[in-house]
């Protein structure tokens, strides 16, 4: 018989464990065996108090003078329970650590059930015990002090494969987890406060605590050092099994809990076809599977549509009828369950690579194998901006490139059978945005027409810059444009112009508006070349249409600006001033028509439509001082068009010129341009 005490731990020699199969000698309890094993002191130093736990380094048995390693000694530490006040009230509770502060060792309560032999070192906090074949040893220890402290220990069950399920089980022995656990800090903490580490290297925990306190840590495995074997039976009913490796897919197992076994206190079980082992130190486990009758799935596919991904899963002829199945989006941490074979996941992260897993589960409660498959989302955005007379925004929810589509206004008449406003323009290029960027979309309002009952002051410009109109005048159409992290005209990236209103006295004497867009909108129309000068001008890329004439200073069209379209002149005291029309919103705004004060109608006259506008690096200088773009936001690909010509409809046709109010698009077309 030998008999040796180890002092300290050598994390290396952990790392040797059995090469063969134990069963046999599983159930030998007879043969003479030495066991030793060490326990790491608790240190208390004032208020701060460690707690630390002791491992089962090396047992020998002596046998016919040959030696050889095996786990079969259990060793369970009992503390006395305290009650409110911290006073010992003589009952045990299994520990999972060996206190030093406020206990002391019971010798005459401490024993071992087959025999064995306890040296017990209150000194050092160590001991020896001498064994005879398998043993479970109980080590007493009552409270002699009213400091309280209570750790609970859980590690985290292992399937066949060596990974963890995400389960846990309490230790009941006095064996922390020896290799392959790491501190769940999430999961883990203390009821009062107390602060618990656990330093990996010594294998030791720390509580510091000012008072009484219940802490519970949790233990995720890692790299257990666990031994598994698996046999498999040849066939059903069979006597016969052969040791695999893995579990076939393909056969439905259970597990023969008769012939099964773990050495130590750890146990067996299966779920989804994987062996489990609730481990509460290293040890070593036979499985034997039996074939049975159970669901098996065939195949697990995935299909993408944006931000959603449907699983489909295709069970095995040769298993039994699933009446449920269990769907995973975030590797198997949690499932929702469902009576179809397939499941769709809706709204997911976009551009994010996922794990999906699914099994299935039959009417007896037996569960198939966990499929596995990998996909990642795509991101779709069409954003479509209608009409609105108030601003509309947009947070960027993905970084990449888009592309934005703007259409102005139209300009108002009085009549457009006779002289319609001038048609809106069309501008569109692509933009990289920034994930967190805010795009604010304006778009415009057709300007209204004009009234022939009462004499008006100024009114009915279009929203987002359209000119107003007094009588019989065509109010200017608001140009439409998308501004990025500020709601200002100085942040403005694409503009489409507006168009200018028309004036009309009948279906003889009229003059259409100027349509808007492109880089310069275009001049008003006119009916008489002896009044050209009154016809509003177009806007530019660097300033608004000129101021137009009229039949004195009072009634001049005015000027565009940044942004808006100039107004007609105005009239005196409630008479009979025409106003003729205004100017388009857009890039620069167009300037109005001239007013006149007599009744003549040669002097129709139309206003000039605002300009479009595209930020790219050959236009940035165009900006007026004050911009609030920087180059990172330079179009790609971009344009923009007069009111006059073709381009896209807002529904994917074409058009020429754009009617009615204006409208915008932004899509998303990923992380290149296309």
């Amino acid at each position: 018989m030998k008999k040796r005490a180890i002092k300290s731990i050598d994390l290396h020699r952990l790392k040797t464990i059995f090469n063969k199969d134990i069963t046999d000698t599983l159930k030998k309890h007879k043969l003479p065996l030495i066991a030793s094993f060490v326990v790491v002191l608790l240190a208390c130093i004032g208020i701060i108090v460690s707690y630390a736990f002791y491992q089962v380094i090396d047992k020998t048995p002596v046998i016919g003078g040959s030696t050889g390693e095996i786990a079969d000694l259990d060793i369970r530490v009992m503390a006395e329970e305290r009650d409110a006040n911290g006073n010992g009230v003589g009952t045990y509770a299994l520990y999972p650590y060996i206190p030093e502060a406020g206990y002391a060792y019971n010798s005459s309560k401490s024993y071992c059930t087959n025999g064995s032999t306890i040296t017990y070192h209150p000194t050092t906090f160590d001991a020896d015990i001498t064994a005879y074949g398998h043993d479970v040893c109980y080590l007493y220890f009552d409270s002699t002090a009213n400091l309280d402290l209570t750790l609970n220990v859980y590690a985290e069950n292992i399937n066949s494969d060596g990974v963890g399920t995400g389960e846990y089980t309490k230790l009941e022995t006095t064996s922390l987890p020896s290799i392959g656990y790491t501190l769940n800090t999430n999961k883990s903490g203390c009821e009062n406060g107390s602060t618990l580490t656990y330093l990996d290297e010594e294998n030791m925990f720390s509580i510091d605590a000012s008072g009484k306190d219940v802490c519970t840590a949790y233990m995720d495995a890692m790299d257990v050092d666990i031994q598994l074997k698996i046999y498999l039976q040849s066939k059903s009913g069979s006597p016969t099994y052969y040791e695999a490796k893995e579990i076939p897919s393909n056969v439905f197992f259970d597990l023969n809990t008769s012939k099964s076994a773990c050495t130590g206190t750890s146990t067996l079980s299966i779920k989804n076809q994987k062996v489990v082992i609730s481990a509460t130190s290293r040890t070593s486990c036979v499985a034997y599977l039996d074939v049975s009758n159970g669901p098996i799935l065939e195949s697990m596919s995935n299909t993408v549509s944006g931000q959603n991904v449907t699983i489909k899963l295709t069970n095995s002829n040769i298993g039994s009828t699933p009446t449920k199945y269990y769907y995973s989006s975030n590797n198997g941490e949690s499932y929702v369950s469902s009576t179809s074979s397939s499941y769709t996941f809706s709204n997911l992260e976009p551009l994010t690579e996922y794990t999906f897993k699914a099994y299935s589960v039959d009417a007896s409660g037996k569960e198939s194998a966990i499929m596995t498959t990998t996909a990642e989302t795509d991101y779709v955005y069409n954003g479509v901006f209608a009409y609105k007379s108030s601003v509309q925004t947009k947070e960027i929810e993905v970084s990449g490139y888009y592309y934005l589509q703007v259409w102005g206004a139209q300009g108002g008449s009085y009549n457009e059978s006779y002289a319609a406003g001038g048609k809106g323009g069309y501008s569109k290029g692509y933009v990289y945005l920034n994930k967190g960027d805010t795009i604010y979309i304006h778009t415009g309002g057709q300007g209204s027409y004009g009234t022939t009952s009462t004499y008006t002051v100024q009114t009915g410009g279009g929203v987002n810059g359209g000119g107003n109109a007094g009588y019989r005048g065509g109010a200017g159409g608001g140009g439409t444009d998308i501004r990025i992290n500020s709601d200002s005209l100085y942040a403005r990236v694409i503009v489409a112009g507006g168009g200018g209103g028309a004036y009309a006295y009948n279906s003889t004497y009229k003059a259409a508006g100027g349509a808007g867009g492109g880089t310069n909108g275009l001049d008003g129309s006119y009916y008489s070349s002896s009044y050209s000068a009154w016809a509003g001008n177009g806007g530019t890329q660097t300033s608004g249409g000129a101021r137009t004439s009229g039949s004195s200073t009072n009634y001049y069209g005015d000027a565009g600006t940044f942004g808006a379209g100039g107004d007609t002149g105005y009239k005196y005291n409630n008479t009979s001033y025409y106003s003729n029309g205004a100017g388009g919103g857009g890039w620069y705004g167009g300037s109005a028509a001239g007013n006149y004060s007599s009744r003549s109608r040669t002097r129709a006259t139309g206003g000039g439509g605002g300009s479009g506008y595209v930020y790219t690096s050959s236009t940035a200088s165009k900006y007026p001082s004050g911009c609030l773009l920087n180059s990172s936001y330079y179009m790609s690909n971009a344009a923009t068009y007069a009111g006059n010509t073709s381009f896209e409809s807002t529904t994917g046709g074409s058009e020429t010129g754009h009617s009615d109010n204006g409208y915008a698009k932004v899509t998303y077309v990923g992380k290149t341009l296309p």
